[in-house]
């Protein structure tokens, strides 16, 4: 099934977060590429961008470790959360604040599953944003614009779950689902043309996705998603419809 076939992905009952700065308030998406750098030797950096060029996050690994250690930045720079593997699964990840310990909370948990008929992974966070009961109903939330300043940060205890799933065997186009909506859209890219970069193998060609995302959810979180099954490599799965 053809990335360019796919409908728009569909914007959910509530904004989506692990950062509130980063929700998408484009109509009816926003399309962003997240492209593994061809630089260092090893497939664990990143760079995040708009359709338009501009970097929105880097991602810079930490081979050397059990936990495969991934650091996320901001475009200035600034360190925003990592991401780290369980020593004793690599299936097993967890997103923590910069510096956290290991008995620190997480930000979010996410499991790797390669099963028949499984998703390519869950993702498990509290949702840091709800929209203020008083201003904005169900109904006004799907009719009006929808700014910054009408969602806030919580403590809410309630877990949000994403699940990814493939659309077809060979894991090419996949879709993030949180509440039963569809709300990304994730194509790996294939074109030789778009993936040249570097001088020559083994970096010439690192792995690329274009990702379409819904209005009113995460950029980050949606970059976490990527990686996070990036890691799997392109393999090969069962499609759901």
């Amino acid at each position: 099934m053809a990335f360019s076939q796919q409908p728009p992905p569909t914007r959910p009952q509530w904004p989506i977060a692990i950062r509130p700065n980063y929700l998408t308030t484009a109509e009816p998406e926003t399309v962003i590429t997240i492209r593994n750098s061809p630089e260092p030797w090893h497939p664990l950096d990143y760079i995040v961008a708009h359709q338009n060029g501009a970097t929105l996050f880097t991602i810079h690994g930490h081979p050397w470790g059990l936990a495969q250690r991934r650091v996320f930045r901001d475009a200035a720079g600034f360190s925003l959360f990592e991401l780290r593997s369980r020593w004793y699964d690599s299936s097993l990840l967890e997103l923590k604040l910069p510096g956290a310990v290991a008995t620190s909370p997480s930000l979010l948990s996410a499991k790797c599953r390669v099963a028949v008929q499984a998703p390519r992974a869950v993702l498990r966070f509290r949702n840091a944003c709800v929209p203020l009961v008083a201003m904005h109903t169900h109904k006004d939330y799907h009719r009006k614009p929808h700014s910054h300043t009408s969602i806030r940060a919580i403590g809410d205890d309630s877990e949000t779950v994403m699940e990814v799933f493939a659309l077809d065997v060979d894991n090419l186009v996949q879709v993030a689902v949180v509440d039963n909506q569809r709300v990304a859209f994730i194509d790996r890219i294939t074109d030789p043309g778009i993936l040249a970069q570097g001088q020559k193998p083994p970096f010439r060609f690192r792995p690329m996705w274009r990702v379409r995302v819904a209005r009113g959810v995460d950029l980050a979180l949606i970059a976490v998603a990527v990686v996070i099954i990036g890691q799997q490599g392109p393999g090969v799965g069962l499609a759901v419809q």
